[in-house]
Parts: structure tokens; C-alpha cells; sequence
């Protein structure tokens, strides 16, 4: 497990930022002076916190009303009837053990966690800066704790980049998952949890052309399959998925990469 430099520029957000340090530690006050950089000046009220302390990094809204710190931990390591099961719709989509993951959309590195923790190999990418320090703070407290550390196995690599650039300059991959951003169902309904509804507000909103662009883009990088993640209600990604695996909310769609024909 470990955590890879950047590869290029990040991104501006697309919420104005307050960062709050409380921490003499140096990696944390460099972190602070990254960010800093990255997200450059903000005019107007900050819509949301980064508190940068001693248990770690997290967001928050201005109202309070949401929080979030990534936090591996927290994750149910059993395999049998907990998140590690390998009988849930993910791991199905994406298959053999032997192939190497790369998760395009990490976002706050859920899905890529677990995935690791089963015993995948994986490569995280998110460009949001933001996200992407909250990652790689998760990462240096995983390491730092032995069982966690040896569960996964440095199997856990990240970087801050633009995926679909990165796909674009690492062909070969064996397996490329996505689970892009997608506008909500279209009727009264429930929010989504409050760590969906912060990502969303840092991301931004859906742009279809970068989503397509990023589905090309894995479908060239790819040599094995690419999955996406999508809501149940939603049209597919693509015209032609090879399998689909249903759950009760959301599917995983399986692609043949253009370098297998379709």
C-alpha cells in the first residue's frame, strides 16, 4: 500500500474551500500548503471546511450538517457475509483475482479499498485535490495500523491525476472500473448519504462529454473487461455490455475492451 506523486496538475474545486490546520505534524502542514496551492484563491463564503488535525483530515459543510473522514478501518473485513464477500455484484463484474484494477472514479476510496482487501491489486486515481488528500491522509493511518497494514497487503496504490489522461498513457491495463457521477432519479426521493452528497458538491456537477470521454478512453486502456457502476434507473453506459450484474439498487455493467473486438 502506498501513495504515488502526482502526475499532473489538480484541478480547481468547484466549492470554495476553507482549510483549518490544528496540527504541528509536518506531513499534515504540508498537505495544508498543498491544498493551499492547489485550490488557490476563492472569492465569496466558503461552502465547506477541511479540518487538518491529529485524527486526520476531514470535510465538512459550512452548516455542519455533513462530515466526512475516509477512514479504511471502519471497513467489515469479514469475508463470509461482510463487505469482503466475493459473492456481492462487484467482485463478479470484475472477476479473477489475477487481474490488476484500476479504479478511474476513486472518489473517497471506498470501492477501491475493499476491492484491495480481497486481495486485488489496485491503482486509485482521482484528480479532485481535496478528495484525493483525504485519500492519501486514509492510506498513512492504514499503514500505521499493523493488522490493517497486513490486510492490505500493499496492494492499495494511488494518484492524483486526470484519469482519462492517465488511461490514455497506460495502455495494458487488465481491468478498468468506473462508477461515475450520475444526476439523480428524477422523482421525490431520499438523499443520497451525506459523504455521497459531499463528494457530489466537490466534484461538481455531471458532465456527460468527460463521462464518455473517460468510458472511451478506459475501453482503449483496458485488456481484460471494463466495468461500470450504474443506478438501476439509468439507461447503460455503453450499447453493448457483455454481462450485467444486478443488485438492489445498483448494476454492474461488463464491457469487452476494444483491443478483444466487441
Amino acid at each position: 500500500m502506498g501513495s504515488l506523486k502526482t502526475e499532473q496538475s489538480s484541478v480547481p474545486h468547484k466549492t470554495a474551500i476553507e482549510v483549518v490546520l490544528d496540527s504541528r505534524e509536518e506531513r499534515l502542514i504540508d498537505v495544508a500548503k498543498a491544498i493551499h496551492l492547489a485550490i488557490g484563491d476563492q472569492p465569496g463564503t466558503p461552502t465547506h471546511r477541511l479540518y487538518i488535525g491529529k485524527t486526520g483530515i476531514e470535510i465538512r459543510s459550512e452548516d455542519n450538517q455533513n462530515s466526512h473522514r475516509v477512514d479504511f478501518s471502519t471497513i467489515d473485513r469479514r469475508v463470509g457475509g461482510g463487505n469482503l464477500s466475493r459473492r456481492q455484484t462487484l467482485p463478479k463484474a470484475i472477476g479473477s483475482l489475477d487481474h490488476d484494477v484500476v479504479d478511474a472514479t476513486a472518489g473517497f476510496g471506498a470501492d477501491a479499498a475493499r476491492l484491495a482487501l480481497m486481495g486485488y491489486r489496485v491503482t486509485a486515481l482521482e484528480q479532485v485535490p481535496i478528495i484525493a488528500a483525504m485519500v492519501q491522509d486514509a492510506i498513512v493511518r492504514a499503514r500505521q495500523d499493523p493488522q490493517l497494514a497486513e490486510a492490505f497487503g500493499n496492494r492499495l496504490q494511488f494518484v492524483e491525476v486526470d484519469a482519462t489522461q492517465w488511461l490514455l498513457q497506460h495502455k495494458g491495463v487488465g481491468v478498468v472500473y468506473l462508477d461515475p457521477m450520475f444526476p439523480p432519479k428524477r422523482k421525490k426521493s431520499a438523499l443520497p448519504p451525506g459523504h455521497i452528497q459531499l463528494l457530489q458538491s466537490l466534484v461538481g456537477d455531471v458532465n456527460d462529454e468527460e463521462t464518455e470521454n473517460l468510458f472511451q478512453a478506459a475501453l482503449k486502456a483496458a485488456t481484460n473487461r471494463v466495468v461500470v457502476k450504474r443506478p438501476n434507473h439509468a439507461p447503460p453506459m455503453g450499447a453493448n455490455p457483455v454481462a450485467t450484474h444486478e443488485g438492489k439498487l445498483v448494476r454492474y455493467e461488463v464491457y469487452h475492451p476494444l483491443s478483444l473486438g466487441s
